[in-house]
């Protein structure tokens, strides 16, 4: 990488209190190593760090609104309604499918944030061991740190490499920068990029202790959100049996019975549901650049991505679904926004709600999906935890319920992640990693102010995924993805 160094809010934070202290400023090292030196022997100020780690995450430019974004604008779901409010010309390119080396969307700013959480990471990692302190905040520590980098090098592989099932691991990865100092340009195969990826995430499991889920326990990663995480993983790896194992997993310590229903299907903070969620408050909240913003123009959001009818005909499929509630008034005063993340009442901005990172509803469908993949239990199974979610997803379960077999087994399973995952970073990316061409309706994208026209391109395509920055490439000499 290019940094040797990212610095966190937390580690600014550490900076600016230790150098008050110091009398000549001029003459000191460069203002990365002072920052290493006063919180590299510390295991209290790597916890400092690892908070500051948290919430560079929940950052605006990669979970609180890019990528999150982008898979919601990249499928056929959702589209741009016409503004002249803080138009983003970058977002809208990556709309229309016209990402370029040089002109690549959103992904430089993506691909720098995760790369400065990383480098985070790394330097908690390369100095926990070390650290004076307490020994059990050390493990924990330790353990947090490896389960967030395994999650972001995941963010990083799904959004700028090739799927799984283009040739099952072979193509390019993503380069793996582990240590501070380590200068990586070398992106090795895909299947390299998941093995490192599933170290960090099982050395993370083995170092967590059992813990028993509570409101807001949710808001660190614990060893149930690390098994969840390796659910996704090894869907996304198509390991099947692995992937319903570590979901029967989370299932054992989060039971059917924590999932919402026709009467409390609330979309907020620490739900039953919750495993795994970012905490957003007035300190760390993205403002007008956060989700709540884009998706809701009430109290001066911009409410610019609006359902398309294809999706709000979805929402109306079932008999009394929760989830058509949060279809509300948009700017073109109909009913299309699709509003899943709220501000927190009394809250000064646009965006302080949480943010999902993964829920009991993804790891039913993990479940389901893997079992009609040839996972234990097979089709019968499958649809045991395929209806076990659509029973609270309907007033009418009889009627809605799934019956299907084969092909129409898995659609009905992609149709119900369509539903209850939308605007939680899955739509564009549950087409490429399963094979499915986008196909986006000119009659569906109306309004857009951007020239939008029928779309039908194969999963695979160079087109549905992010090229490496071009200034990444010519500043390391990194090699850039086959097809740009």
């Amino acid at each position: 990488m290019r940094n040797k160094y990212y610095i966190s809010g937390a580690f600014m934070l550490i900076l600016t209190i230790f150098m008050g202290c110091q009398k000549d400023l001029l003459n000191q090292k460069p203002d990365h190593v002072i920052s290493e030196e006063l919180v590299i022997n510390s295991v209290d100020k790597l916890k400092r760090l690892l908070a500051g780690s948290y919430n560079e995450i929940s950052n605006g430019n990669y979970l609180g609104r890019v990528l999150y974004k982008r898979s919601a604008v990249k499928s056929a779901d959702f589209r741009f309604v016409q503004t002249i409010y803080n138009p983003r010309n970058y977002e809208q390119i990556e709309y229309r499918y016209e990402e370029s080396g040089n002109n690549n969307g959103s992904a430089s700013i993506l691909w720098l944030q995760c790369y400065k959480v990383i480098g985070n990471l790394n330097l908690i990692l390369a100095n926990i061991d070390r650290a004076i302190g307490d020994d059990a905040l050390r493990a924990q520590i330790k353990a947090e740190s490896l389960a967030l980098r395994g999650m972001v090098y995941f963010d990083l592989s799904r959004t700028f490499a090739y799927p799984w099932i283009k040739d099952k691991g072979k193509s390019q990865g993503i380069p793996l920068k582990l240590t501070p100092n380590e200068v990586v340009i070398e992106r090795g195969t895909l299947a390299q990029t998941y093995n490192q990826i599933l170290m960090d995430l099982q050395m993370s499991e083995t170092l967590l202790k059992e813990s028993v889920p509570a409101a807001g326990s949710s808001k660190y990663i614990t060893k149930v959100g690390v098994q969840a995480l390796m659910a996704r993983v090894y869907l996304y790896q198509e390991d099947w049996q692995m992937a319903l194992h570590y979901a029967q997993k989370v299932m054992e310590v989060i039971p059917e019975e924590k999932l919402m229903g026709l009467t409390n299907y609330v979309f907020s903070d620490y739900t039953s549901e919750s495993i795994f969620e970012l905490s957003v408050t007035n300190d760390n909240s993205p403002g007008s650049n956060g989700l709540g913003a884009q998706f809701d123009f009430r109290a001066g959001g911009q409410g610019d991505i609006l359902a398309t009818q294809t999706f709000i005909d979805l929402m109306r499929e079932y008999v009394a679904d929760p989830r058509a509630n949060l279809l509300l008034t948009d700017k073109e005063g109909t009913k299309n926004a699709f509003v899943k993340y709220i501000n927190r009442s009394g809250g000064s901005g646009l965006s302080i709600h949480n943010i999902p990172v993964i829920r009991l509803s993804e790891i039913v469908l993990i479940a389901a999906e893997a079992c009609a993949n040839g996972a234990t239990g097979g089709e019968e199974a499958a649809l045991r935890y395929l209806n076990m979610l659509i029973k609270r997803r309907t007033g009418d379960f009889q009627r809605d319920r799934a019956t299907e077999s084969g092909v129409g087994l898995l659609n009905r399973i992609a149709k119900e992640r369509r539903k209850e995952l939308a605007l939680e970073g899955h739509e564009i990316y549950d087409l490429i990693r399963t094979g499915t061409a986008l196909e986006r309706k000119l009659t569906d994208h109306i309004n857009t102010g951007l020239n939008s026209k029928n779309l039908n391109i194969p999963a695979i395509s160079v087109k549905m995924i992010y090229p490496i920055p071009a200034n990444e490439i010519s500043a390391s000499g990194m090699k850039q993805t086959i097809g740009y």
